[in-house]
């Protein structure tokens, strides 16, 4: 080592690819000054170098596509700023269809680009064939083009990147290997390498294919495998031009990029080869792997097939290197879950040039500030569970998860692989019944019910896909007699202890101050008022409290929750979710069912909506919760686990006298959606406030202080500018799901949050917000003309400042 290797440092950043350089650099540029960056071998010598440098812009959401086109902002100044060249190029990309379905989610992609702010539109394919001349549209259907995507040289990039934060301050040690991560009461305090100790204040793994271990140093699951990825680059070929627009064709799962007038091809196969299984050799720096042809044949049959040079074209490389892939094919960003002060991005999932840019931003902002300026819950870290960490999981996963990028995206597409993982107490009882099964978080939920004489198996569509009836007889069964789902899924834990009320009443936006027996919905805020999550609060005892939140938020949820809790506070968590499996009884009938397995008064005046009793059912005592997120009568059932299979049996038994039918999450969705139940992550996020999606009942500003709530009295002076309302197509026939254009006198304003087809109201319902920045007023929202764009056309709606089904809500109270 030519340098000292300092004894401390604020910021310790470990991993110096593209994205170790990139927080490097925006860390800088917020101003910190110490910050260090260690690398185990060479800047850029694990994935990066390797990379082919594509920079796309459109991504699953809003958040996500802001920070993928930040790339196409930064990269072409970096050169200006620094003096390293990046080699980026605007070369715009065309999206090539071989199948109608294809072009069908390139028309939802196309309105979708449309609201994110991102050029994107159809072309015919003389068009096409004209921008990339030696392209064959044979067997095409459409085109797509989007003129602002662009391509970079990735080492360069990552150069000019760390050359900008090395003005500013910034320390890099190559050659310079991590041991270990030190913990002081849970708070990172230092970090251990090959050379001696550095105490610091944060760490931030970027590690890529490294950053599992790097997890596994401080406790932190970070569900990552390495899998093998390839390209081929070819010599000139005669007629192509120097540069062309990125060609896209993901029915042939295959990629085609210029490369002064060669092509540079590969992609992404729907059978991945893992790779590394026994760890990753001490040696790997710019590590090329054995050549598979094998594996590469199908990017070459869709390349003969769309640029029949590659016939006779000289090939001047072929590249196969390792990469690192999560299960879901989503990077990692954020806090760590369970250690303060360790942030994370790595992961990238084969997309860490485009998005390295947003993603060493958005740690800079969370190291800076606490939170960064865009809502990325799809991509943070605390999505994922600690036995996700598994190696035998991720290595199974990843074969499908590498493919996952170019598949067909449906809405409610399934993975196949690594399953099942976690399974109900009833899930061989649901099984039974025709359960088609969904997974969320690893847990096996039934999705619909096949009739009887019918495979439950998903067959997607991106119109009325197989489940189409069955969920609709589940949907009508609540409504009109009774059915029961189970949901032992959602994440419950007990809050306990003496000062257990006063932890919560300052974390909730809602007032748990209330006798035992008593249920609370409550938001949770940020400083800004935003919603951090949702949930049930159920008072069981005078310092006990059984909290009920989603499963996809488990690990986000108890982590903020536990952070929370005042560290002098006689008051502790625990989550109990695997102890309960919960089924819900819900519809017109769910009373008269339930009284003919208990004793207890079930009356309206004996047991009101929102209270909470343990019973006797059956041979179980459970605790029984009058509450609903289908908008009908019914009851969560909280049974210990080991007596589920008991209760289940009972209540189909007494079932059977009212027509009882199980019912899937599909139908669970469409239930709440005709109600107008909002949805974390989809209907409310960090960035809204209750006052704004219409759940201001539920806060208390009188009860004391809350987090959130000066951010609260503040915008209740002022008014709101914006709020969450629904809608409903006057056309029976389309399908919404989420980020539908919305038009308001012709012009666009926002975009659907979620959507679904509601089979009481006999057409889709969607939910969406409203803006206007001179203030948002019911006779506003009613004097607008509303249309959503579904597929390329627009339909006529009708807006809802109240659900469209029940708005009163009374049904939950019969």
């Amino acid at each position: 080592m030519s340098q000292q290797l300092p004894s401390h440092a604020q910021i310790v950043i470990i991993g110096g690819g593209i994205v170790g350089c990139s927080t490097a650099y925006h860390l800088t540029k917020m101003g910190y000054k110490d910050v260090l960056l260690l690398e185990r071998k060479e800047l850029g010598s694990g994935t990066t170098w390797a990379a082919a440098g594509l920079v796309a812009q459109l991504r699953q959401n809003q958040e996500m596509t802001n920070l993928a086109k930040y790339a196409t902002e930064l990269y072409p100044k970096l050169e200006e700023e620094t003096g390293v060249a990046t080699g980026y190029v605007t070369t715009g990309a065309l999206g090539v269809c071989q199948t109608e379905d294809r072009r069908r989610e390139w028309l939802r992609g196309s309105a979708m680009a449309a609201a994110f702010g991102v050029e994107m539109y159809e072309v015919s394919l003389k068009e096409a064939e004209e921008m990339v001349p030696g392209m064959s549209t044979e067997g095409l259907v459409s085109a797509f083009y989007l003129p602002n995507d662009g391509q970079t040289n990735p080492l360069e990039t990552a150069q000019a990147l760390i050359k900008g934060a090395r003005m500013r301050g910034a320390k890099v040690f190559e050659n310079t290997r991590v041991t270990g991560i030190k913990l002081n009461n849970g708070t990172v305090c230092g970090v251990s390498t090959e050379y001696g100790d550095i105490s610091c204040d944060y760490v931030i793994n970027c590690a890529g294919m490294w950053g599992r271990e790097i997890g596994k140093m401080a406790g932190v699951s970070i569900p990552l495998h390495a899998a093998v990825h390839m390209h081929a680059i070819t010599k000139p070929i005669e007629g192509l031009k120097k540069i062309f627009p990125c060609v896209r064709d993901f029915d042939g799962r295959t990629y085609f990029k210029a490369d002064n007038s060669a092509i540079l091809f590969g992609g992404f196969e729907e059978i991945a080869k893992p790779w590394g299984m026994k760890g990753i050799p001490d040696n790997f720096k710019f590590t090329e792997l054995p050549e598979d042809m094998d594996l590469f044949e199908v990017f070459m049959e869709c390349g003969l097939e769309r640029f029949p040079a590659l016939e006779t074209a000289e090939i001047r490389h072929m590249s196969y290197c390792a990469e690192s892939f999560t299960p879901d094919n989503a990077f990692l960003v954020g806090e760590a879950p369970g250690v303060k002060n360790l942030l994370v991005a790595c992961g990238m999932n084969s997309v860490g040039i485009a998005s390295a840019a947003g993603a060493g931003r958005a740690i800079a902002q969370w190291i800076n500030q606490g939170y960064p300026e865009e809502q990325l819950w799809p991509v943070d870290v605390r999505r994922y569970f600690s036995w996700q960490q598994n190696s035998k999981y991720v290595h199974d996963r990843v074969i499908e998860s590498v493919g996952i990028l170019y598949e067909h995206h449906y809405p409610n597409r399934q993975r196949t692989t690594a399953r099942p993982v976690i399974c109900s107490p009833v899930h061989d009882r649901l099984a039974q019944n025709g359960a088609c099964f969904s997974m969320v978080a690893g847990w096996e939920r039934a999705d619909w019910f096949a009739p009887e004489g019918v495979e439950p198996v998903h067959q997607y569509s991106w119109g009325r896909a197989n489940w189409f009836d069955s969920q609709g007889e589940e949907h009508r069964a609540i409504r009109e007699g009774v059915g029961m789902y189970d949901l032992t899924s959602m994440h419950k834990y007990l809050l306990q202890g003496p000062d257990a009320e006063a932890a919560l009443q300052k974390l909730c936006a809602g007032d748990v101050a209330v006798p035992v027996g008593t249920i609370v919905y409550t938001p949770i805020l940020n400083d800004r008022g935003g919603f951090e999550t949702d949930f049930t609060v159920t008072r069981i005892a005078e310092d006990t409290f059984f909290i009920v939140t989603a499963v996809g938020t488990g690990v986000r949820d108890f982590d903020y929750i536990k952070r929370r809790i005042p560290s002098d506070a006689k008051a502790y968590i625990t989550d109990v979710t695997h102890g309960y499996t919960m089924l819900a009884l819900m519809g017109p009938d769910a009373r008269k069912v339930l009284s003919k397995l208990t004793d207890e008064d079930l009356s309206n005046e004996g047991f009101p909506f929102r209270t909470a009793r343990e019973i006797d059912l059956g041979y179980a005592r459970v605790w029984a919760f009058r509450i609903s997120y289908v908008g009908e009568l019914g009851w969560e059932l909280y049974i210990p686990s080991c007596f589920a299979t008991g209760v289940f049996d009972a209540i189909m038994e007494a079932g059977k006298e009212y027509n009882l039918r199980l019912v899937g999450m599909q139908a669970v969705n469409s239930l709440r959606m005709e109600c107008g139940y909002r949805h974390w992550e989809s209907d409310i996020t960090p960035d809204d406030t209750p006052y704004e999606a219409g759940l201001g009942f539920c806060v208390k500003l009188d009860k004391g202080d809350f987090d959130g709530r000066a951010a609260l009295i503040k915008q209740k002076e002022c008014g709101i500018t914006r709020r969450l309302v629904l809608f409903t197509l006057e056309d029976p026939g389309p399908m919404l799901y989420k980020n539908e254009p919305i038009f308001r006198n012709g012009a666009p304003i926002s975009q659907t949050t979620s959507g679904a087809y509601g089979y009481t109201l006999g057409c889709s319902v969607a939910m969406g917000y409203l803006k206007n920045p001179e203030g948002i007023t019911n006779d506003w929202i009613l004097s607008g003309k509303y249309e959503i764009l579904v597929e390329g056309k627009m339909y006529p709606a009708r807006v809802h400042l109240r659900a469209p089904y029940d708005p009163k809500g009374e049904r939950t109270k019969m």
